[in-house]
């Protein structure tokens, strides 16, 4: 079945803050239909007649991506946007948009990462390779600690996904790039999340305390009534009720322990496209210098 024809289009504006130029690409991916794409978007910097992935995105529900770099060198910089296609949709790629950042006055580092899109099924795992260099001329040397978060208002990895790095700190001593690599892993379906267990009730089978119950209390009660005359058949009945509000207290929450011991059913990191920020930090015990890149994950 022939895919159909998809448009992309990308637009960037620049400022300058800290010694530092951050740029913001804004990317729109429509079909031929007008229809909202899904999927990814990879940024791609063509100047100098080089091809360097830079980031990538998932789109959102209205076809869009917003993606901010701040660790590009100085000078020009032609930037497209390419979007990887879906089950239905062609491939597309939009115009080149030209940023120009300025040169980086106080030390710094920039980050990379390659690829910057990935697919992988439930349950599999894939590699990225996260590269640390200075900024040439700005005599940065220090320690980098990498780590990786959601996108937006939450900071937490889509459901099922982790990530691990290694090494997890890198050392910048020379104007010389270094490497980790970072392990992205999904998850499959499977049965409960560990800590979603309880203790198994302590009375046994939850179902039938309150069957027991309802033949036991109105007997109990019973007997305290035909006993009022005698005090020993009293304190029998009083004993008896005890326990069985007891017992009936104790079965009361019966729904939450069920849920507790079985809890919800994991059916695997959902099906989808997420943005992935990989993040690279370092001090000097008195100012903080971080930088982020973002990285499109496809679970199919």
């Amino acid at each position: 079945m022939a895919q159909t024809p998809t448009h992309t289009t990308l637009t960037a504006e620049t400022r300058d803050a800290a010694s530092r130029t951050v740029a913001t690409f804004s990317a729109t991916v429509l079909d031929e239909n007008g229809s909202p794409a899904t999927g990814a978007v990879t940024l791609v910097d063509t100047s100098a007649g080089r091809r360097t992935t830079l980031a990538g995105a998932a789109l959102d529900a209205e076809g869009k991506a917003e993606i901010k770099l701040d660790g590009l060198s100085a000078g020009d910089h032609a930037v497209r946007a390419v979007y990887s296609g879906d089950a239905s949709r062609a491939i597309s790629q939009s115009e080149a948009v030209s940023v120009h950042p300025l040169a980086t006055v106080t030390p710094d580092f920039t980050l990379s990462i390659d690829p910057a899109s990935l697919t992988l099924k439930q349950g599999t795992s894939g590699t990225i390779v996260a590269s640390v260099a200075p900024v040439t001329g700005s005599g940065f040397v220090g320690f980098i600690s990498l780590s990786c978060a959601g996108t937006g208002q939450t900071t937490t990895l889509p459901e099922g996904v982790s990530c691990t790095f290694n090494p997890a700190n890198l050392q910048v001593t020379s104007a010389t790039t270094v490497t980790a690599s970072m392990g992205l892993k999904t998850s499959t379906a499977g049965g409960k999340h560990a800590e979603n267990r309880a203790p198994v009730h302590p009375f046994g089978s939850r179902t039938s305390s309150p069957v027991v119950l309802a033949i036991m209390l109105p007997g109990i009660v019973g007997l305290g009534f035909l006993g009022r005359k005698r005090k020993l058949y009293g304190r029998l009945a009083l004993v008896l009720m005890v326990g069985a509000i007891s017992l009936l207290g104790t079965t009361a929450c019966s729904a939450r322990y069920g849920y507790l011991n079985h809890g919800p059913t994991f059916n695997g990191t959902p099906l989808g496209s997420y943005t992935i920020t990989v993040i690279a930090q370092t001090s000097n015990g008195v100012t903080a210098t971080s930088h982020s890149v973002p990285l499109a994950l496809t679970v199919n």
